[in-house]
């Protein structure tokens, strides 16, 4: 997929999840896998919903150590859909008449039991796995904070964990993905992106007002945040994620610390940005 298709997936599937009502598309004869802490019901036999499954749980340990907490709801629902048209109907009434390029989301739903549960619905498009892993942790955000968490950290979060994969025995997560640094490269060196300030204190109305800045961005400044080696950065960054999940007051105080420490770290953080290269390189 297209950068600029895949801007526009993330931009129609961010963050909370929405309600919605039966679409008339039934998941009841998909494979079921039902395991660690995830059901996965998939549309392509078992194989694939054990796969997800398997794969769901290996990222659910990772965004826990952002967290330091394992309330995450057992058996939250992952529904995976093979055919283009199914998903589509089903998505239908999470967002009307669905982008063609929507790839996965979140929505509020009941299950058969009364149990309401927030399900990551997703398209087997061929890029699967980032979904999975970006609308992922959009999911756990919910159980873990009710779905509120800046809209920066949100997303920029959501994208460092849509590179993760297994890897022979290993599985790694945070990856570059190569285009977003290339992207958030030539916004630096243009003059073009948002300063870190400006970054941390926009709410999503402005947020998604430029996804093509802000995506590229909010992943640059939480690479960096989390990978740089400064130990003064990362210290700050794990005090306001501790104070992110207390809320109220303490995250209005540390919103504010953060985008201090951005005009801090600006000139910092655009030297790591135009550093940065892949493996490939």
């Amino acid at each position: 997929m297209k950068w600029g298709a895949w801007m526009a997936v993330l931009v129609l599937a961010a963050a909370a999840c929405r309600g919605a009502d039966d679409s008339g598309v039934s998941v009841s004869d998909f494979a079921s896998v039902d395991e660690g802490r995830y059901e996965v019901l998939a549309q392509g036999g078992h194989q694939m919903a054990y796969e997800v499954n398997l794969f769901m749980n290996e990222m659910l340990r990772h965004y826990e150590e952002y967290f330091g907490n394992q309330t995450f709801k057992a058996d939250a629902r992952v529904i995976v859909f093979d055919d283009s048209a199914d998903f589509h109907n089903y998505a239908s009434n999470a967002f009307g008449v669905p982008h063609p390029w929507l790839a996965g989301y979140c929505q509020w739903k009941t299950d058969a039991s009364g149990h309401r549960v927030c399900e990551l619905v997703v398209h087997n498009n061929g890029n699967v796995w980032p979904t999975l892993a970006h609308e992922g942790f959009h999911q756990f955000i919910v159980y873990e904070l009710g779905g509120q968490l800046p809209v920066w950290l949100n997303e920029g979060l959501a994208q460092y964990f849509e590179t993760s994969a297994f890897l022979g025995s290993s599985f790694r997560v945070g990856q570059i993905n190569r285009g977003r640094m290339l992207e958030a490269q030539a916004l630096v060196r243009n003059h073009q992106a948002p300063t870190l300030a400006q970054l941390v204190r926009m709410d999503p109305a402005a947020f998604y007002a430029d996804p093509n800045a802000d995506y590229p961005m909010s992943w640059a400044f939480t690479f960096y945040l989390i990978t740089s080696g400064n130990p003064s950065v990362q210290s700050e960054f794990r005090s306001y994620l501790q104070d992110v999940r207390w809320g109220g007051d303490s995250l209005k105080n540390a919103q504010e610390r953060m985008a201090q420490d951005g005009d801090r770290w600006q000139s910092d953080f655009e030297d790591f940005v135009l550093h940065l290269r892949t493996w490939v390189d």
